[in-house]
């Protein structure tokens, strides 16, 4: 059968996806498009085609009813937000937390551990067991601790939405105390520029809506575990942190 004209809702469609860069799926969309039989013109009119949106205009209503159905502002928990930033963040895959999403006690590090983190959950391998004893030795888990990381989305998401992203989990979490491991998550957090050797072991307040929380810059677990002498600093640390809850 003769494929004609359906340059509208093709280009529209390409125009979508290839912000996706996703090359792949639209030569196996143009094939598919040649197989059922795409043979009349889509004119200007709203109008969906074998799902494909045949307007400039329907690409903004279907956009806007999105952005109307799931409102940064308003998400009130982690699965929300998840769900949000895996519809509207180009490029996004998932970002990485686990534990109590209601905890006292909220953890933040720099980025997963290991190239291939297919469960999306941060502090993996050594890094996480040393990091589950570290916090064991005060009487947390991920029964009562949140934990997630700075660096968890992909590198073309502009740095600031990043920290949109983090403060939107405080805000949620609302942890009476917060745990920033290593330079990037204090500096993220926090607007310093010192090196960690210079924030470890100092408190710093986090404004988060109506009030302060209280955040401890602290070794990496990853630094800790190539350098086993700053386990006595970070115990200081820890207990620092314990006294800070009770």
């Amino acid at each position: 059968m003769k494929v004609g004209l359906y340059h509208t809702a093709l280009f529209n469609f390409l125009f979508l996806m290839s912000t996706k860069h996703n090359v792949s799926l639209l030569i196996e969309t143009i094939k598919w498009l040649v197989d059922i039989g795409c043979d009349e013109p889509l004119n200007s009119n709203k109008r969906d085609f074998y799902g494909l949106i045949s307007s400039n205009e329907d690409l903004y209503y279907r956009k806007n009813d999105l952005k109307d159905s799931l409102n940064f502002e308003d998400l009130d928990n982690i699965k929300s937000l998840e769900k949000f930033l895996s519809l509207k963040m180009p490029g996004f895959s998932a970002f990485s937390y686990d534990g109590y999403e209601n905890a006292d006690l909220m953890v933040i590090g720099d980025k997963s551990e290991g190239a291939n983190n297919k469960n999306n959950k941060p502090f993996q391998g050594e890094v996480g067991k040393l990091l589950n004893a570290m916090l064991k030795a005060i009487g947390f888990d991920q029964s009562n601790t949140y934990y997630t990381n700075i660096y968890s989305i992909s590198d073309n998401i502009d740095k600031n939405l990043i920290n949109d992203i983090i403060k939107k989990q405080i805000s949620i979490v609302a942890p009476k105390v917060i745990i920033m491991l290593g330079a990037e998550s204090t500096k993220a957090l926090t607007n310093t520029e010192d090196s960690i050797f210079h924030t470890r072991g100092q408190w710093y307040n986090i404004d988060n809506i109506s009030k302060l929380i209280p955040a401890i810059s602290m070794f990496h677990p990853r630094y800790v575990l190539v350098h086993p002498n700053s386990k006595r600093e970070t115990w200081e640390d820890l207990k620092s942190v314990k006294n800070k809850l009770t």
